[in-house]
Order: C-alpha cells, then sequence, then structure tokens
C-alpha cells in the first residue's frame, strides 16, 4: 500500500510536470500529457488500473501470508506453554499429594490412634531422664571438684618446664667436671703429648707463649710485662669474677672462653710444672721414693682441679632452654642481651631460686587454688633440695682439699721414718 501510494504520487507529479511543459497549443497526446480538457482523469485512470490497483493487491497478499504465518507461529507457541504449565500443575499436585500431604495425613492419623499409648511411655520417660539427669548433674560436681583439686597452676607449669632442661644440664655438668680435670692430669703427670712431657722447661715455653699472644697486658710490672702489644685476651686469665662469678652461664663452646677459664684454673692450682723422673732413677730406693711422693703431689693438684671445676661445670651450658630463660628473666627486668643462649645448671637453679621472685607475675599466680599453693611449696622445696645438694658436693669437695693440705703439712713436718729412733715409732 505504502509503494502504491508513493508511485501514485511520483506519476501525478510527472504529469503534471509534463503537462506544463507541453505547448499550449498542442491538441495530441505528449507522452502520457494531453490537451488539459480531460486529459489529467485518464492518466490518473491508467496509473490506478496498471500500477496502483495491482500494488495494492499485492501488498495485500503479501501481508496476509505473513499475518497467516505469524498467527499460525504464535499460537503454536501458546499451545505449548499451556500445554507446559499444565504438565509442571500436574506434576506440583502429584508431589504435593503423593509426597507431602497423604504422608503427613497418614502419620497424623497414627499420632490420633496412639496418643494414649505414647502418653504413658513418655511420662515414663520424663521420669526417666529426671533421674538421668540427677545423676549426671551429681557426678559433674564431682569431676569439676576433682579438676579444681587436679589442675596445675602456671608455677607447676613452670617447674616442670625447667625439669627436663635441669636433666640434660645436669648430665653436661656431670661430664664436664669428670673430664676436666681429668684432662688436666696429663700436665701434672708429664704425660706423653702434653706441655710438661719434658718438664718444667717445656712448660714454661708453652704458658709464656700463651700468655704473649693472648694475655699480656703491657702496662703491668710497671711496663716490664714481657710484651709491647697486648694480648688478644688480655688479662682474662686472672679475671676471676669476670669469667666465672659475673656469668651464670660460661660459654666453654667457644675457644677464647674455654681457653681463659683453663688457663685461670692452671695459674690457680698448678702454675708451675714439675720435672719428670727419669727412667734411670727408678733402679734405686731414693727414685722410687721420688716416683710415690709425685703421685702424691698428682692426687693433691688433682684434688685442688676438682674442686675449682666443680664451679665451673655449675656454669657449663647445655640445658637447652633459652627461650624459657628470656622469658622468666625478661620479667623480671632482665638485660636480653645478658641472657645465655643455652642455659646452665647454675643459670636455671638462679631463675628458679631468685628471679622468677622478682616480679609480680609470681605473687599473680599464686592467687589461686589451695592445692596450686600447696604444690607450689613441694616445688620449692624440691628445688631448695637440689640446691643443698650441689652445697653438699661442694662441701665434700672443700673437705677433699683441707685433707690433701692437711696431709702434705703432715708429711712436710712429721717425721722421715728413716732415722730409726725409738721416737719415730709408734706407741703401744
Amino acid at each position: 500500500m505504502v509503494a502504491g501510494i508513493l508511485m501514485f504520487m511520483a506519476a501525478g507529479f510527472f504529469s503534471v510536470n509534463l503537462m506544463t511543459s507541453c505547448k499550449a497549443r498542442a491538441q495530441c497526446v505528449c507522452s502520457i500529457c494531453t490537451y488539459a480538457a480531460g486529459g489529467m482523469s485518464q492518466a490518473l485512470m491508467t496509473i490506478d488500473g496498471s500500477v496502483t490497483q495491482p500494488g495494492i493487491l499485492i501488498a495485500t497478499a503479501t501481508l496476509t501470508a505473513y499475518m497467516t504465518l505469524a498467527r499460525t507461529a504464535f499460537q503454536d507457541v501458546i499451545d505449548q506453554k499451556i500445554k507446559e504449565v499444565t504438565k509442571n500443575q500436574t506434576g506440583w499436585w502429584d508431589t504435593f499429594w503423593y509426597y507431602n500431604l497423604l504422608p503427613a495425613m497418614k502419620d497424623m492419623t497414627a499420632q490420633w490412634n496412639t496418643m494414649d499409648q505414647q502418653h504413658s511411655g513418655t511420662m515414663g520417660r520424663f521420669a526417666d531422664v529426671t533421674d538421668a539427669n540427677r545423676t549426671t548433674r551429681a557426678f559433674e560436681n564431682y569431676q569439676l571438684e576433682t579438676h579444681r583439686e587436679q589442675r596445675p597452676a602456671a608455677s607447676t607449669c613452670t617447674g616442670a618446664a625447667a625439669a627436663g632442661g635441669m636433666t640434660r644440664a645436669d648430665a653436661f655438668r656431670r661430664a664436664y667436671a669428670a673430664e676436666a680435670p681429668a684432662e688436666k692430669h696429663k700436665r701434672t703427670s708429664n704425660a706423653k703429648g702434653s706441655d710438661a712431657a719434658q718438664g718444667t722447661g717445656q712448660a714454661l715455653a708453652a704458658a709464656w707463649k700463651d700468655y704473649k699472644t693472648k694475655y699480656c697486658d703491657p702496662d703491668y710490672n710497671a711496663g716490664a710485662s714481657g710484651c709491647t702489644a697486648a694480648g688478644t685476651e688480655v688479662n682474662r686469665d686472672l679475671d676471676v669474677a669476670g669469667e666465672v662469678f659475673q656469668k651464670d652461664t660460661v660459654d666453654l663452646t667457644d675457644t677464647a672462653t674455654k681457653d681463659a677459664t683453663d688457663a685461670l684454673i692452671q695459674n690457680i692450682a698448678d702454675p708451675h710444672a714439675t720435672d719428670p723422673i727419669m727412667p734411670s732413677a727408678l733402679t734405686n730406693s731414693t727414685g722410687r721414693q721420688s716416683m710415690l711422693r709425685s703421685r702424691a703431689y698428682q692426687a693433691r693438684r688433682q684434688t685442688v682441679y676438682d674442686a675449682l671445676y666443680f664451679i665451673i661445670a655449675n656454669r657449663a651450658p647445655g640445658s637447652n632452654l633459652k627461650d624459657f630463660v628470656a622469658a622468666m628473666r625478661g620479667a623480671a627486668g632482665y638485660d636480653p642481651s645478658t641472657i645465655s643462649q643455652n642455659p646452665s645448671h647454675n643459670e636455671l637453679m638462679q631463675v628458679m631460686m631468685a628471679d622468677r621472685f622478682r616480679s609480680g607475675s609470681y605473687a599473680f599466680h599464686q592467687v589461686d587454688e589451695p592445692e596450686n599453693n600447696e604444690r607450689e611449696a613441694v616445688i620449692q622445696q624440691a628445688f631448695q633440695t637440689m640446691q643443698l645438694s650441689d652445697e653438699l658436693d661442694l662441701l665434700d669437695r672443700y673437705a677433699l682439699v683441707l685433707a690433701a693440705s692437711a696431709g702434705q703439712q703432715i708429711n712436710r713436718e712429721g717425721p722421715t721414718h728413716t732415722s730409726g729412733s725409738p721416737s719415730d715409732r709408734p706407741m703401744k
């Protein structure tokens, strides 16, 4: 229809144009134009009959065909959707009936029929549950009371944490207390391979070399100390307080520290080595007596070494409780740089017997059950017992040192038992 209208308008336009362009005197048809009388009507009728009407028919047929196809497709979609909705509705109602409503109605019917019987059973169960709750509550109260009595406090955990490390530290302490004096016996007895194997001269040369290299202070002895430059470890072989008593743990894994400690002990116990007895001297009684006297000397030296190294051994590292000691001493206000990387038996005892009481944490944690305070008292008594045991070991060594000193004095001031005088003999 639109195409027909457009063509109709175009035909009219061209007809007018052509007609106005013809000469007025023309009486014949000029293309489709003709004279004014009756020419326009005939042209319009010609266009309508040959163009407009056929175009309208074609457009109508085309639109009718497309509308028929669209209506048919629309109808098919509507029919399909109606079938789908109907199927969904049917399925939902089937599911609702067979899986929800019907089972629920059956259950409700069963409940109506068995209500009386279930009521009796329920009442009986109520009574049983009441008794069970009463028993359970009594058992829980007993458990709570038992747990309160047996629950360890923080101080108990502290003692338990220290115990494992102290066992390890004690093993290192005992091993070092036994091996360090035994190592020094080589020098005292002029053993092969020692720095005193050849006697006083060799020992003096070795000691002088160490002194000049490590410990010499050029300002000592009015500047005549035997060296012009200070050693690498100046005076560490003399500093008893700095090397021993100011350290809760002596780091014997450090070579310089161990050498300085050994030199310090040697300066105290046995600064001068003895000369060995020549093999030829052992063929006579005088040489044999000298050998026996040297054995007595060695025993006295080892007694002194054992007493001195016992103090060092107590400070030997080995507990592997750095974090534990750092936490305890950090709370007490200690400088972290003074805390050992591997605390010794002595440092652990210092922490447990003194340092942990220097902060408010200990007093705060003692606000606890009476049983925990009793446990803490037992822990303190255990550490006091260990401390007394250490003191007893030290007293044993001190007593042996006194015995060695007394024996040497008796041997030096008593009779020689060789003069044959009656006064030298024991009296009945």
